[in-house]
This record gives structure tokens, sequence and C-alpha cells, in this order.
């Protein structure tokens, strides 16, 4: 063999095994103990405050899987990171139901929800963070 053909194939078994590692690398995103403590404690405050203030508890919720889906390695915006991530939730349409609602609020004038309403919609986000790791106690 001549120096070229070894010279091709060292390359190629590189870059075959620099793939390797990449791929691995790319998919070890995952939710830490320490992250779901955080995630968990964040919600425990967004169902606090939803009988005082159900329009931020939904847009804190929605903030909340924004952060998680951010955490497993989903980037772009949360419509983004859904539709990445659709595979990953059972409900994914009840998850873009809250998601759309979180958009009324945020860019309709003088949209408001009920406590009633958000509890609703809040469960729909609890149910996303569960889809993706987070165990509520």
């Amino acid at each position: 063999m001549n120096l070229t053909v070894i010279f091709l194939l060292a390359f190629i078994i590189f870059a075959f095994v620099l793939a390797i590692i990449v791929f691995i690398l790319a998919g070890k995103h995952q939710i830490t103990e320490k992250d779901k403590k955080y995630i968990r404690n964040q919600w425990y405050k967004i169902v606090e405050i939803n009988n005082e203030n159900p329009d931020s508890a939904l847009m804190n919720a929605d903030k909340l899987l924004d952060h998680t889906l951010g955490v497993l390695g989903h980037t772009g915006t949360l419509g983004d990171k859904l539709k990445k991530a659709g595979p990953l939730f059972h409900d994914l349409n009840g998850v873009w139901e809250a998601h759309k609602l979180r958009n009324k609020i945020a860019h309709e004038i003088g949209f408001k929800l009920t406590t009633q309403e958000s509890a609703k919609y809040l469960i729909k986000y609890k149910s996303a963070l569960k889809d993706l790791g987070v165990n509520f106690k």
C-alpha cells in the first residue's frame, strides 16, 4: 500500500470515530437532580401564586417548560423546542394549547384568566414536566 492510501484510511477512521463521539455527547443532555430540585421549587411557587395572579402563574409555567427543554439541550423559542421535542410528550396538543394561551395573555390587551382556567392549563404544564423526567412529590 502506498502512503496516500494509508493516510486516506487513517483520516476516514478518525472522522468516523470523531462523529461517533460527537453523536454520543450530543445525546447526553439530561436533567440532573439539582435541575429537578430547582424546577420543582419553581413549580411550587407557580402553584402558590395561581390564586392571586393566574396570568402570571401561567406565564411562569411556560417559562419553566422553556427552561427545562433548554436544560435538555433544545434551542430556539419555546415553539421551536416543542417542535423538536414533540415525541417526548404524551399530550403534545395540550402543551401547545397551554402555550397558545400564554401567547394570548402576552399579546392580547385585556385578556385575563380565571384561577380555574389557569389551573386547568397548569396541569398540562405539570404533565409536560413529568414527561421530561421531573418528578413531583
